[in-house]
């Protein structure tokens, strides 16, 4: 279970890296010539929004990730104490001679 909490960690810190790495912004001088009309600035802003819910999303997901993950160790080390301290269960069958 560690290990797919950790795949799933990496994965979306790779499309993470990836999106910020889409989101380089060109030098003024280009980025005044590309931004022509308010239809392209207001694509523009919804985009960035877009993706800054999408992050926001994505680390709230991380951090459900580590809270369910916390609660399953703690499970698992309560089962384990459980069958510890069960006590083998007596054959009410057997006699003493």
């Amino acid at each position: 279970m560690k290990t797919t909490v950790w795949t799933i960690q990496a994965v979306c810190l790779l499309g993470l890296a990836g999106l910020l790495g889409c989101t380089s912004t060109p030098p003024p001088s280009i980025a005044s010539a590309r931004i022509g009309t308010s239809q392209d600035q207001a694509t523009i802003h919804a985009l960035h929004r877009r993706l800054h819910d999408r992050e926001r999303t994505i680390a709230m997901q991380n951090d459900q990730i580590e809270v369910l993950a916390s609660q399953l160790d703690a499970l698992k080390r309560i089962d384990q104490d459980m069958r510890a301290h069960r006590r083998p269960v007596r054959n009410s069958m057997t006699f003493m001679p």
